[in-house]
């Protein structure tokens, strides 16, 4: 008798104890971070908001895993329909496929406007020299290429006048600069101050209207299925924005850390592009 009373003891124990090991192990399940994936048109400075929302674990803060991966601009919107992405910033690439009828929304909108530069080769010294050369893009009728062609009418000078090649994002086209392979380039910073410290011409620039310098896509079906998770990585990015516009030094640092540039082409990036970071 004293041993089946034990016995039943015994099975309620390794019961509670089994259950207790599933609660915790739900729990814990519960608590694993949300994994989002960010997909970036090139490696540059512009993406100072989601690098130090990263960082500084303004994202980890709201329970979210980030991978960042570089993407041609014009695959962005193909991969956010996919699945294979979350949340995409090559403006202009997605905002066309926006328009084409693709079910993609813009939530967020780092920069109203890219501080853009009409960059030549160091023998370019007037715009109208530029009649029959080669103009660098990113891709045909991307960010860069709008706002070159604003910058070259501003100076009376006609796009069609001058060939225009796709070579790819901002490093690519400051290399191609560099080497010859294009006489003229717009680009951002930190590159066109690495350009002006080498030589080459500004002839233009910044523009007077030019395209948001970067925002945040996704696509309908995520938005309606894990607006939660939307809300949260725009408190993580808004954050992040609040404290780059605080703290000049720190951001500088982390330009440094993620970009091979000088301090004083981080600061130039600084105060020309992330300066201009919206509040709300």
């Amino acid at each position: 008798m004293m041993r089946m009373m034990r016995s039943a003891h015994v099975i309620p124990t390794a019961f509670l104890v089994a259950a207790a090991q599933m609660a915790n192990g739900l729990g814990f399940a519960a608590d694993a971070p949300q994994k989002v994936r960010f997909v970036h048109a090139s490696r540059s400075n512009s993406m100072a908001p989601k690098l130090i929302a990263q960082s500084k674990g303004f994202f980890r803060a709201e329970g979210l895993e980030t991978e960042m991966i570089q993407m041609n601009p014009r695959l962005a919107a193909t991969a956010l329909l996919s699945g294979e992405a979350a949340f995409a910033d090559a403006f202009t690439s997605v905002f066309r496929g926006i328009l084409q009828g693709f079910p993609i929304k813009v939530v967020f909108v780092h920069q109203k406007k890219g501080p853009y530069f009409l960059l030549a080769r160091p023998e370019f010294k007037d715009i109208q020299q530029l009649k029959g050369k080669k103009l660098g893009v990113s891709t045909l009728r991307g960010s860069d290429h709008l706002v070159a062609e604003e910058l070259l009418q501003s100076k009376g000078f006609n796009p069609s006048w001058i060939q225009v090649l796709g070579v790819g994002d901002a490093a690519t086209r400051f290399q191609s600069l560099s080497s010859g392979v294009v006489d003229a380039i717009a680009v951002g910073t930190p590159h066109d101050l690495m350009l002006r410290q080498k030589g080459f011409s500004v002839l233009a620039g910044p523009p007077e209207v030019g395209v948001p310098g970067a925002g945040v896509f996704t696509p309908d079906r995520f938005l309606r299925e894990n607006s939660l998770t939307v809300r949260k990585t725009l408190r993580a990015l808004l954050r992040a924005q609040h404290y780059i516009l605080e703290n000049r030094q720190e951001t500088i640092q982390a330009l440094l850390q993620w970009l091979p540039q000088t301090p004083e082409v981080a600061a130039h990036s600084y105060d020309y592009e992330l300066k201009g970071l919206s509040r709300d």
